[in-house]
């Protein structure tokens, strides 16, 4: 069977907007004030996001979404769905967001997963009063309070569908085991998603999987994505998408379907360009977002 690429190209933006609360100066001393205050930076998110012409975006670290990001999708015409990370061991509430222009893609089905459901699985040994992460108490190692979003869009020029998943993976480079972990369950879900949408419609269903992964390229949550999905960066990933002095590597990527044809992926800026580190006067987010654009393959 002969199979063409969709003749519309559909961008594709994966950002970690960095969230309020976690933009202290204490952590920034590099960043001008004026830059780190919310109600500058959430005008200049917005103009940053919207200057990318995306028709999806996969935001991490997303927060004040109900009193802020929802009222700006709506007044640009954008579709949204948002998923907040559970809270069993702080109480930040931000979260992972998709949005869509509507006037390209329509809603059909959401799902949210809670990787937190991942140390139901792992047996309570020895005293359960044991610390965090010890043999006595492994299943609290899992405990990170991580979500995906898992959001089905329709394209409305020819109806194609795509699921696309955005996800912020744990971060902490000792607990590569729990980010593995992570990493094979959204995978796993996604495609049982997929594969029930497929079995009820018959047709297929294309996958974007985008996000903040916490990893580099070298590591195994890399391998796992790349295992049947495959890089938009086609392995050369940018040398960076996250730029402070003591951090600067690449840990943000997106991942598609091999029914998904690339057209074009934006170089990142020079890291001469970017001055000390993020975020500053032109980037409000210690992230730089990953910006693709993608065909969906379709069969005549």
């Amino acid at each position: 069977m002969r199979v063409t690429a969709s003749s519309s190209t559909t961008r594709v933006v994966s950002f970690n907007t960095l969230a309020q609360v976690y933009c202290k100066s204490d952590f920034f001393p590099w960043a001008p004030k004026a830059v780190t205050r919310w109600k500058n930076r959430f005008t200049a998110l917005c103009d940053y996001l919207d200057a990318t012409k995306f028709d999806i975006a996969a935001l991490q670290e997303v927060d004040n979404f109900n009193t802020q990001w929802l009222p700006y999708a709506k007044k640009n015409k954008y579709g949204s769905h948002y998923v907040q990370r559970t809270q069993a061991t702080n109480a930040k509430k931000d979260g992972s967001c998709v949005l869509w222009r509507d006037a390209a893609f329509e809603l059909v089905s959401t799902r949210a997963l809670e990787y937190n459901a991942l140390a139901d699985a792992i047996p309570v040994s020895g005293d359960a009063e044991g610390a965090e992460g010890t043999e006595a108490d492994p299943a609290k190692r899992y405990i990170r309070d991580c979500v995906a979003n898992l959001t089905l869009l329709r394209q409305k020029s020819d109806g194609a569908e795509v699921l696309v998943a955005c996800t912020h993976i744990y971060w902490d480079p000792a607990c590569a085991d729990v980010k593995l972990a992570q990493t094979k369950m959204l995978l796993e879900v996604a495609e049982q998603f997929r594969a029930e949408r497929q079995e009820l419609t018959k047709k297929k269903v294309h996958f974007i999987c985008a996000g903040d992964f916490n990893s580099m390229p070298t590591s195994d949550v890399y391998q796992a994505l790349g295992a049947n999905l495959r890089s938009v960066s086609q392995g050369c990933e940018p040398a960076y998408t996250n730029v402070t002095p003591s951090f600067t590597e690449c840990i943000d990527y997106i991942f598609v379907s091999s029914d998904v044809n690339v057209v074009n992926v934006q170089e990142q800026p020079s890291r001469e360009s970017l001055g000390e580190g993020l975020p500053n006067a032109s980037h409000p987010s210690d992230h730089l977002p990953v910006i693709a654009d993608i065909q969906f393959m379709c069969a005549p």
